[in-house]
Order: C-alpha cells, then sequence, then structure tokens
C-alpha cells in the first residue's frame, strides 16, 4: 500500500469501554467524514450509558495532513469532548504526527506511543483522584 493510500478500521471494545481505530494515508475532507461517522457509530454505547471514552489509535502509517483536513480532525475531536471523550493513546512513531495532532487536540488527554502495550496500559490507568474540596 502506498503511504498516501488513506484506509482505515475502527472497531469497540466494550469490555473496556474503548474505541480502537487504525488509520493511515493522506486523506481528503469527504472521506474524513466517513472515518468520523464509524467512530462516532463505535462509541454510540458509551455516548448513550454516558460514560467517559477512551480510544486507541493506531497512527503508525498516517501522515500529516493538509490544514482543512487538520481543522476537521480538530473540529470533531472538540464535538467529541462534549459527549465524553477524556483520553486518547496514539500509537505512532512519526514526530510531525504527534506534533499535528497535539496541535489539534487541545483539552483531550493524549498521549503518544511506539507500541501497543505501553499505549493500552497508560490507556487504561485510573484517573487522578479529584482534589477534596
Amino acid at each position: 500500500m502506498s503511504v498516501t493510500t488513506s484506509s482505515y478500521d475502527v472497531s469497540y471494545h466494550a469490555v473496556h469501554g474503548e474505541v480502537h481505530f487504525k488509520i493511515a494515508g493522506l486523506w481528503q475532507e469527504d472521506a474524513m467524514q466517513t472515518f468520523f461517522d464509524k467512530i462516532n457509530e463505535a462509541a454510540l454505547p458509551l455516548m448513550k450509558a454516558r460514560r467517559p471514552i477512551h480510544a486507541l489509535g493506531d497512527m503508525t502509517e498516517f501522515v500529516p495532513q493538509n490544514r482543512v483536513v487538520g481543522e476537521a480532525i480538530r473540529d470533531h475531536l472538540m464535538g467529541a469532548q462534549k459527549f465524553g471523550l477524556r483520553r486518547i493513546a496514539i500509537i505512532t512513531d512519526s514526530a510531525l504526527v504527534r506534533l499535528q495532532y497535539k496541535r489539534l487536540s487541545a483539552g483531550i488527554e493524549v498521549d503518544y506511543f511506539e507500541n501497543q502495550v505501553d499505549a493500552i496500559a497508560w490507556l487504561r490507568k485510573p484517573f487522578p483522584a479529584e482534589p477534596s474540596a
């Protein structure tokens, strides 16, 4: 597969209440919306249950996107926060993808990993306790 060929896979993992996705290539805005629709569909059980949404994203074959697609990603992430998106573990070894995603995901707890084992361990760690008033 060419590095510019866009592809994705999305799944919901009910046991841990997580949305997992793998996304690759260079995207156009209209095709990115199809990916967002699949992500939203996978997160629907968590939204209906009013549970926090945690996601694992394999972006090892994803490339930095143009401004229009980047803005679409940012808009989707900001909207998803309203429905409970709290934490995303991203697997990538690309510094450019990390920089772009960090800029687009303000307000969401995101961390970056080079392998799935470390990413899942971080994703499933408990949130720090809220300070007492």
